[in-house]
C-alpha cells in the first residue's frame, strides 16, 4: 500500500521508519503486525530502494540488486510466503563468469550452488509484497530533512517544515545520509551514543552505474542470463528477457566501483558509450543500431565497502534511535532484510 505525500500525514506515531527499502519494510511489517502505529517515510516515488525495476518502452529491467539468496530461517519465511503468493521465484543456482567483459563465459568450477531468487515481474516484487502487508500506507515523495530528540520523543522534520513526532525512529537510508539527518537535527554525541556514532562514521560505499539497454534482437549472453565479470569496468551483465521479467530483449550492465567512482560526475552520454562498448561482445549486431533505447542509473551509495558485522547500531535507547540496512550484517539483500527484522525484535524487547 503506497500513497503520495499529498495525503495527510499523521503528526504522531509509535515508530517512524525512514526509508522504504527491504530493511525498512521488514521492520515496519513486523512492528505493524504487533500493534505498533508505524509510519514509513520514503523520499522517492517508488519503494524498494535498490531492489529496483524500471520499464523502458516495452522492456522491463532490474537496475539495482539483481537477485538474492536465502540462508536464514527468518528471511526464508518471508521468501516462502512471497513465493506462495506468486511474488518471487528461483532464477538459477549458478551463474557463469568471465575474466573480462569480452568473455568467454565459463561455468564455475564449483558446482555446489544455491538458489538465486528474483521477483516474478522484477526485483521490486518482494518489497511491494511486504508493503501490501502493512496496515498503514508507505508515504512516498516524503523527504526527511532532520531527525532530532525532544525530551522523551523524537521528531522528523520534512523539507516543507512539517514535523512528525515518534516514540522511536528507525533509519534505513545509506549511512552517510543518516548521519546528515542526525547532524541537521543536532542529534550528535554526546546526545547520541559516541561509540555507535564512530561506527557509523566509518561506513563507506562504492558507487555504481547501472546501464539498461533495449535491444532489437536477443542478446548473446549464455543461459541463465547472468554473467559475473572478474576484472575491468564491468562487474555484472544480465539479460532481462532470459531472466523472465521482460518480453523485449534488454540488458542490464553494472559497472565496477572504481570505474563508477572515476566517472561518477562525467557526462552521462560518455559513460553510456563506454559501458556499451565494454559489453559489445554480448550484443548481436552493431550497438549503434541494435540498441534501440537506453537509460543510465547512478547509484551513489550502491555497495558498502566493509559492512558492519552487527545487524544494527543503536544511537539511543531512550528514546530509541537505531540505524539498519544493507551496510549491516553482510551487505546483501538478505542481510538488509535481517537487519530490519533484528531492529523490530530489539524495539519489541524495550520497556514500554
Amino acid at each position: 500500500m503506497v500513497s503520495r505525500v499529498t495525503d495527510a500525514i499523521s503528526t504522531d506515531c509509535d515508530v517512524a521508519v525512514i526509508g522504504a527499502g527491504i530493511a525498512g519494510l521488514a521492520a515496519a511489517t513486523t512492528l505493524s503486525a504487533s500493534g505498533r502505529r508505524v509510519v514509513v517515510l520514503e523520499k522517492s516515488r517508488g519503494i524498494g530502494g535498490r531492489m529496483a525495476t524500471r520499464r523502458i518502452g516495452g522492456a522491463v529491467c532490474d537496475h539495482g540488486a539483481q537477485h538474492f539468496a536465502v540462508k536464514g530461517r527468518a528471511f526464508g519465511s518471508i521468501v516462502a510466503e512471497a513465493e506462495a503468493a506468486g511474488a518471487v521465484t528461483s532464477w538459477c543456482d549458478l551463474f557463469p563468469a568471465a575474466k573480462t567483459a569480452a568473455g568467454p563465459a565459463v561455468d564455475p568450477l564449483d558446482k555446489a550452488g544455491h538458489a538465486r531468487w528474483r521477483g516474478v515481474k522484477g526485483m521490486t516484487d518482494l518489497p511491494k509484497r511486504l508493503a501490501a502487508q502493512l496496515s498503514v500506507p508507505v508515504r512516498t515523495q516524503t523527504r526527511v530533512a532532520a531527525v532530532a530528540a525532544e525530551g522523551e520523543r523524537l521528531s522528523c522534520r520534512f523539507d516543507d517544515g512539517d514535523v512528525l513526532t515518534a516514540a522511536a525512529v528507525i533509519v534505513t537510508v545509506p549511512v552517510p545520509q543518516a548521519i546528515d539527518l542526525f547532524t541537521a537535527g543536532g542529534f550528535t554525541p554526546p546526545q547520541a551514543d559516541a561509540a555507535g556514532w564512530e561506527q557509523l562514521a566509518g561506513v563507506a560505499y562504492d558507487p555504481c552505474f547501472s546501464l539498461m539497454l533495449v535491444l532489437d534482437r536477443p542478446s548473446l549472453l549464455p543461459p541463465p542470463g547472468g554473467l559475473e565479470v572478474e576484472a575491468g569496468p564491468l562487474a555484472w551483465i544480465a539479460d532481462n528477457q532470459q531472466k523472465g521479467i521482460s518480453a523485449v530483449p534488454s540488458l542490464t550492465i553494472q559497472a565496477r566501483g572504481d570505474f563508477s567512482r572515476e566517472h561518477f560526475e562525467n557526462d552521462q552520454a560518455e559513460v553510456t558509450r563506454l559501458l556499451t562498448e565494454a559489453a559489445a561482445a554480448w550484443i548481436d549486431g552493431d550497438p549503434a543500431t541494435s540498441v534501440t533505447d537506453h537509460s543510465l542509473q547512478r547509484w551513489k551509495f550502491a555497495f558498502p565497502v566493509e559492512p558492519l558485522k552487527q545487524p544494527m547500531v543503536a544511537l539511543s535507547h531512550s528514546p530509541p534511535v537505531v540505524c539498519c540496512g544493507d551496510a549491516f550484517g553482510g551487505g546483501r539483500v538478505e542481510a538488509a532484510a535481517s537487519s530490519g527484522l533484528a531492529v523490530a525484535r530489539w524495539l519489541e524487547r524495550l520497556p514500554a
